[in-house]
């Protein structure tokens, strides 16, 4: 009887702890614990943990969750934290939007994109745990905005994909650090396709041949490339003042290739080009080319006599080159920057005038056999490098100074301090005014009935000046240049023995494509001066047509200095910096601006958007990726007008001043702890210059040299006309095939060439 009743209350106590088991024993994913509730292993979830929880990411869209906690009324803020040690929110949630913290534990305001399971953008599967991504994303955790895919693959298998963050780095240099950095994805197309899935096909790029006439012509890519040493040289030539050094041997040996970009952005390269290369042999080696990338007969080119290089200016300040040629140089033409310290093996310039459209800077390659140089020197330690620039020459899709001013021709004439227009009667003097018009972009500060402002340091006038000559017997009524196809189609002209120039090859200048200057008027000599030093390749009487823009120029920060060296810059580092595409901001001493807003001390002449808006620190205008700036130097800070410059300064201006576009603006970071302030502040252009603007440190009025540059912002007009595009503007392109179907009256693979029996 006794054991009976054991077994009674040993049964009664099994079954009561039966009866108290977890749901489903959790199914193997958790541990029963108190109230006979599972507590879920790692990613497991639900009453009895049987459900999988599936990969989180960032949100790509940040949604309320509701009343967790079920007390009714208004939902908690992203302070407060619910539903804790849920299988899913271990460390709980909120109701409304995330608070984030960072790593310190410090709660940031005003945030999005927190960790979300599928990064709210797919449903999870609780049997497998996997997300089910809505259409367009992708990833273990839906993470990532996928790029299209089509039939024939990702980026219709003519593109790769990826991320925001690469294809930022990719584009000069661009940092991208937001959220999405490894979540946003795009197609980057192959040559010849484009659009967003690259399922397009492009067709073939062209001139539009109702653009251009008798004066407004196209403008192609012009690049000027130098290779160097800086081994030890000696003197040459007639004046040891006014020429360059030239090395007793050539160091320099062996091969180069050129790399050419076409109008899609397709790099090709040229077979192997000698350090001793004519003329004849770059331009076989570039319109040698396959597919006909380079047409046949199109490249010019003319290789730089490196015994006859002048300095910019003697010490009086005058060009030296001379300017005895009409449409040419003297001696030699296009030398933005000139040092004793390079001893130059090889300089060219070429010009592309068949290949449309505004082309990458060309490069060099130096190595055509593996990681072997082929192009060296025999120094004991190398100082072999090279520099690649646009004098001012380079090729544009859009025509932004496009304005013809009828009826006026102006020649140029060099002052003492400034470079000024001659030769305007009183007509065209009115109707240059009526022409220039607007030069800020306030029409309530214009004067005279000709409705024009002057033109200031502020906002200066921007016109191009084409090439009229048009009675030059010698050369066929046309302009001369020595950028020729080949070495043997040029004439010899005359030596003129008063300005040193000396016997060379000459060829037709046919339909020069003109130069940009900056003027103002100064009513003192009821004249217009210019910025740059126009004047010094020309003769006297050589007549330019004149075209204006409605747009207009204006100087960003009248606080800040732009440079590309230091005075404190060794000779090796100061050659380095020559033809940068890199500008480097500061800003110059407040206290020799009286009467100006105080400056932060955290302003270095930063000129972008976010961190110097307009009217802070002096800002006139700000700057934003992919904006058009030009830069010059204007003067000294204690210049009270803007013809207050004097020679050097308007010397230390380039001849032929380039339009650069903004690639990138912002603060470089300080990896080695060794940049100042003044050189993280940059701006990377899209082109190399053609300048070399010094700074010195000092600023003070009255100071040193108290020189600097100033950067402004080209703001374009209405008036600006994109000539240059696929099928020429006259046809259309049929994606599928790439080929242009063109209007009536037009033919050619581009729709460039008007053709009666076309119709």
């Amino acid at each position: 009887m006794f054991s009976k009743v054991i077994f009674a209350v040993i049964a009664t106590v099994f079954l009561s702890k039966v009866s108290a088991e977890c749901p489903n024993a959790c199914s193997a994913n958790g541990k029963c614990g108190a109230y006979d509730m599972c507590i879920c292993y790692r990613n497991w979830m639900a009453n009895d943990c049987s459900e999988r929880i599936c990969q989180f990411g960032l949100a790509h869209v940040d949604t309320p969750k509701g009343d967790l906690d079920s007390s009714s009324g208004k939902l908690s803020g992203p302070g407060t934290k619910v539903v804790k040690n849920d299988a899913v929110y271990p460390y709980g949630t909120t109701e409304q939007f995330p608070a984030m913290e960072n790593s310190d534990g410090t709660v940031l305001t005003n945030t999005a994109h927190y960790y979300m399971e599928c990064s709210n953008k797919g449903m999870c599967d609780r049997s497998s745990g996997t997300c089910a991504c809505f259409e367009g994303y992708g990833g273990s955790a839906c993470q990532r905005a996928e790029c299209p895919t089509s039939a024939d693959g990702m980026c219709s298998g003519h593109g790769v994909c990826e991320d925001i963050k690469k294809i930022a780095a990719n584009d000069y240099g661009n940092v991208y650090k937001l959220w999405d950095e490894h979540s946003t994805m795009g197609c980057v197309c192959d040559s010849g396709y484009e659009g967003a899935d690259c399922s397009s096909r492009s067709c073939k790029t062209g001139f539009d041949p109702l653009y251009y006439d008798d004066y407004q012509n196209v403008r192609y890519s012009n690049w000027t490339y130098q290779i160097y040493t800086k081994e030890a040289t000696i003197n040459v030539g007639p004046s040891t003042a006014h020429k360059s050094m030239f090395g007793n041997a050539n160091t320099a040996k062996g091969n180069y290739s050129l790399i050419f970009y076409d109008a899609s952005g397709e790099d090709w390269e040229t077979s192997p080009i000698s350090i001793e290369a004519t003329c004849d042999h770059v331009i076989a080696a570039l319109e040698g080319i396959p597919n006909g990338v380079i047409p046949g007969n199109s490249v010019n080119c003319y290789k730089h006599d490196m015994s006859k290089v002048g300095r910019l200016t003697d010490n009086n300040g005058e060009w030296w080159g001379g300017g005895a040629r009409t449409g040419a140089a003297g001696l030699e033409p296009y030398i933005p920057i000139f040092d004793t310290g390079m001893n130059v093996k090889a300089k060219f310039t070429i010009s592309f005038p068949m290949n449309p459209g505004k082309l990458k800077q060309i490069k060099i390659n130096k190595y055509l056999d593996g990681t072997r140089p082929t192009l060296f020197s025999t120094e004991d330690t190398s100082t072999l490098a090279w520099n690649i620039y646009p004098n001012g020459f380079s090729g544009e899709d859009t025509d932004y100074v496009n304005d013809e001013c009828e009826g006026v021709l102006v020649t140029l004439t060099r002052d003492t301090n400034y470079h000024k227009l001659t030769g305007i009667d009183v007509q065209e003097m009115k109707a240059l005014k009526r022409c220039l018009g607007d030069s800020n972009g306030v029409s309530t500060d214009n004067v005279d009935v000709y409705n024009w402002d002057h033109g200031s340091q502020n906002n200066p006038h921007l016109i191009k000046l084409v090439d009229a000559t048009q009675d030059d017997s010698l050369m066929n009524n046309e302009p001369a240049t020595v950028l020729c196809n080949t070495m043997t189609s040029t004439v010899d002209l005359e030596q003129d023995s008063t300005v040193g120039a000396y016997d060379t090859g000459y060829c037709s200048g046919k339909n020069p494509p003109g130069f940009y200057t900056v003027i103002w008027y100064d009513e003192s000599i009821n004249l217009f001066k210019t910025l740059t030093p126009v004047a010094q390749n020309y003769r006297s009487d050589t007549k330019f047509h004149v075209y204006t823009t409605t747009g207009y120029l204006q100087q960003v920060n009248e606080e800040s200095i732009a440079f590309t060296s230091t005075s404190g810059m060794t000779s090796d580092e100061k050659i380095a910096s020559y033809h940068t595409n890199v500008i480097h901001l500061s800003n110059y001493s407040h206290a020799a601006r009286p009467g100006d807003q105080k400056i932060r001390s955290d302003f270095f002449g930063q000129l972008d958007c976010e961190t110097n808006p307009i009217g802070m620190n002096g800002a006139l205008e700000c700057l934003n990726k992919d904006d058009k700036i030009m830069i010059f130097q204007v003067g000294n800070v204690s210049d009270a007008t803007f013809g207050g410059m004097s020679a050097t300064n308007l010397h230390m201006n380039p001849t032929y001043p380039n339009i650069y576009t903004v690639k990138k603006i912002g603060r470089e970071l300080n990896v080695d702890n060794d940049m100042s302030e003044d050189q993280r502040h940059q701006i990377v252009l899209d082109m190399n210059v053609n300048f070399d603007y010094r700074y010195t440190g000092d600023t003070t009025a009255g100071t040193g040299d108290g020189s600097y540059a100033t950067v402004y912002k080209f703001i374009p007009g209405k008036s600006k006309y994109n000539y240059v595009a696929q099928c020429s503007n006259r046809g259309i392109c049929n994606t599928e095939s790439g080929i242009c179907e063109c209007f009536h009256g037009y033919t050619n693979d581009n729709c460039d060439t008007q053709n009666a029996l076309a119709l």
